[in-house]
């Protein structure tokens, strides 16, 4: 009897244990369970707040873009409805003005305009003698006789083609008492023809030469000395002139 009173004694206090444990786990269970969702619920208010307000970006974005597309497109109608045949012809002389300016200034010096349609020639010689010269010097022929299409440049020495074609230059060199100079002949920054003339002691000679060469619109042509075989002076007066000469053939 008293061994059974014992048995129901132990069977009741392991009940009221696993009751405690029971009712102990269950508060903390519930605590953990309301703290996640409440970190659930937190993120989903930060997600849905992102999204109102790139929706409202975007919506601004969009607003923007049309705003742009419109004044594109007005843009390109006042540009269509202002222009007409002779107002893209005016736009076409004034963009060609400068480049044909450009095309006339060449090496510090002003050159008459090309595009001439009529006979081209020249002739011109130098008033004076010309002492001291070095190498790489360009001959100045200033006495202009003849200058049809205006080429040649009376201060420069320099002829630039008013027109493309087939052209004949000649010139004359004239020494004096032991002088020597070589000649070459230039177009567009390459020689093309040379004379040597050497005059011994107390001699005065003059010797020539011709050169046949096309020539496109707007080249340089002109004579200057070699950097070597240069002494003394390149005669010129009235007894006889160092002179350049050229023309093209039609």
């Amino acid at each position: 009897m008293q061994r059974t009173f014992n048995m129901w004694l132990r069977y009741l206090a392991l009940g009221a244990i696993v009751c405690v444990c029971s009712c102990t786990e269950e508060p903390a269970n519930l605590a953990a369970n309301e703290d996640e969702n409440i970190d659930i619920l937190e993120e989903l208010r930060l997600l849905r707040k992102m999204v109102v307000e790139n929706r409202i970006l975007i919506t601004k974005q969009e607003t923007e873009l049309k705003t742009v597309k419109r004044e594109l497109e007005e843009t390109k109608r006042n540009c269509h409805c202002g222009s007409t045949s002779d107002e893209k012809k005016i736009t076409a002389k004034k963009v060609e003005v400068p480049q044909k300016k450009a095309t006339l200034i060449r090496r510090g010096r002003i050159i008459p305009p090309t595009s001439h349609d009529g006979p081209v020639a020249f002739y011109g010689y130098m008033s004076t003698p010309m002492t001291n010269i070095g190498g790489h010097h360009t001959l100045v022929f200033d006495v202009i006789k003849t200058n049809s299409g205006n080429g040649l440049h009376p201060t420069t020495g320099v002829f630039m083609a008013p027109s493309s074609g087939f052209y004949v230059f000649t010139w004359t060199i004239r020494e004096f008492d032991n002088s020597y100079h070589s000649v070459e002949l230039v177009v567009n920054g390459q020689e093309v023809g040379a004379l040597y003339q050497h005059a011994g002691p107390g001699e005065d000679d003059m010797s020539s030469t011709t050169v046949v060469i096309h020539v496109n619109e707007g080249e340089d042509v002109f004579l200057r000395t070699k950097m070597d075989f240069n002494q003394g002076v390149i005669n010129s007066s009235i007894h006889g002139y160092s002179s350049f000469a050229g023309w093209k053939l039609n």
